[in-house]
């Protein structure tokens, strides 16, 4: 649990970009979604200015999260600019060896998108292009830099680079990791990128299979947290993997289950299972996601807390249920519950399978310019439905469905934070770790209360001067406030669970 924690710290305000980049894209969208338009249609050219603005801000941001990630990732470990430097000029060396040494006869989504930062790594003659390596290539250009910067500084006075800076060895050393990061990649990734297919072309065989079905909605849930998601959205969104229809009349050809539910339902044709590979985020943006913020929410012991969070998660789960995005909250469970982000990925998969096996279909309008940050799934898409007598059926399967797996994932968090989350491994440290925590506040007397706020635990104490800095940082927490009422420990999501355990020894 330390180690996630120490994890999370680096990683937390690339969180809050992300989720401020969601709240752009929501904006965008909400102003810009035809569905939204046929109740209120905003006619003002500034405010569609704006809402276009917010839209390709926010869609940049999350295109360039994995850089926004390392970056910041480096600054906080190493609390030093100069690997801000070293980690992007690893990370120009990693993916021009990537685009180098890389074979280029893998589907397009393998490789960078031409939007953003990423456009200067694909060569003017279109020859050749960098691979797509999301979350995963950043990481590793991160913790590269990392050992490069701590070699640097541990260097032999005998060391052949003993004539240059710390900072320019450190820049020698992160450019020969990365580049040997990048041939590792550049040989390894086909082999996975191969296997995913071999898995795509599984689920393609047998469209109407629940289990299939399931473990496309595992998988794009996987790449998406990863940043890999087109790789298995495109082929089954707009090409003939998703599956087809052909109009004898015209001769027309539709592909993807993205263009077949909006020709279906435009046309009155008869299909049956258009939409079925978006039906699933129906059931997360507006039922799943809010209950993991509801239970996290009341896992928040301390009224204090509470009360100043409401706010924030009422907005976060509006954002959410009208937008649709799951895609923040999963990376914050990624850095502090993993455990809690696996029976959330079980749950999508039943969901999946249980809705095609009952015949529940229900697709958006989207576009393939917009596949790397669509929101589908969103109330807007919901609603606008109703209208069609068709759709009833899915429409009220949706709604109980979704209603069974908010209780689920509200009840898991809840219990996840409250219970299992504190020494999960049952290894014994968990409770040495409270003696610690209660000693360098000065003692068991010397506290009047606990409680939990999100992922930190508040201590209040009768005598502020008697704690102790020296047995503070025995705790091994990185980050402790001193308040007014006394100490904030940020110890994760452990603090509930803990928090409890202090009460217990304070009413005995």
């Amino acid at each position: 649990m330390k180690r996630l924690m120490d994890i999370y710290e680096s990683c937390k305000t690339p969180i809050r970009v992300a989720y401020f980049a969601f709240v752009l894209i929501a904006f965008g969208f909400l102003i810009q979604n035809p569905n939204v338009n046929i109740f209120y249609t905003f006619r003002s050219s500034f405010i569609l200015f704006v809402a276009e603005l917010a839209l390709r801000i926010g869609e940049l941001i999350l295109m360039n999260l994995p850089i926004i990630f390392m970056l910041n990732f480096v600054c906080k470990k190493a609390h030093n600019a100069s690997p801000v430097v070293m980690s992007l000029i690893g990370y120009f060396t990693f993916l021009v060896t990537t685009m180098l040494l890389a074979p280029q006869n893998l589907g397009s989504q393998a490789y960078m998108n031409t939007s953003g930062i990423s456009s200067i790594f694909n060569v003017a003659t279109g020859s050749r292009s960098a691979l797509e390596t999301g979350m995963i290539g950043s990481f590793l250009v991160a913790y590269a830099t990392r050992a490069a910067f701590i070699f640097s500084r541990h260097r032999s006075n005998y060391s052949l680079t003993n004539l240059l800076s710390r900072d320019t060895a450190g820049m020698v050393y992160n450019f020969i990791f990365c580049f040997l990061l990048g041939v590792l990649v550049s040989y390894s990734y086909p082999i996975i990128y191969n296997y995913i297919q071999k898995a795509i072309a599984f689920i393609a065989a047998d469209l109407s299979d629940p289990m299939r079905i399931g473990l496309y909605s595992i998988m794009d849930r996987i790449l998406s947290i990863l940043g890999l998601g087109s790789i298995i959205r495109y082929p089954f969104w707009y090409t003939a993997t998703g599956g087809s229809l052909s109009n004898t009349m015209t001769g027309q050809s539709i592909l993807g289950d993205v263009n077949i539910f909006n020709y279906v339902k435009d046309t009155n044709t008869a299909y049956v299972g258009a939409g079925r590979f978006i039906t699933p985020y129906y059931v997360i943006n507006m039922f799943m996601i809010p209950g993991i913020y509801l239970g996290t929410l009341f896992s928040v012991s301390d009224k204090k807390d509470r009360n100043y969070l409401w706010i924030m998660f009422v907005v976060a789960i509006f954002l959410s249920v009208a937008a649709g995005n799951p895609l923040p909250i999963e990376l914050l469970m990624l850095l502090t519950s993993p455990f809690l982000l696996i029976v959330y990925l079980v749950l999508i998969g039943l969901v999946s399978g249980f809705m095609v096996s009952h015949g529940v279909y229900l697709g958006f309008s989207g576009n393939v310019a917009s596949i790397l940050t669509a929101m589908p799934g969103s109330f807007a898409d919901y609603i606008i439905n109703i209208r069609n007598a068709s759709l009833i059926y899915s429409l009220r399967y949706i709604a109980l469905i979704g209603a069974v797996a908010f209780l689920i994932c509200f009840f898991v968090t809840l219990l996840y934070y409250r219970f299992f989350a504190f020494d999960f491994v049952k290894t014994g440290k968990g409770e040495e770790f409270i003696r610690l925590l209660i000693d360098s506040a000065g003692g068991i007397d010397n506290i009047i209360d606990a409680g939990a706020g999100l992922f930190k635990l508040n201590i209040y104490l009768k005598e502020p001067e008697r704690i102790s800095i020296e047995k503070i940082q025995d705790t091994g927490v990185h980050r402790v406030s001193e308040t007014r009422d006394g100490l904030s420990f940020e110890i994760g999501t452990s603090s509930y669970a803990i928090a409890r355990r202090i009460k217990k020894q304070l009413k005995k």
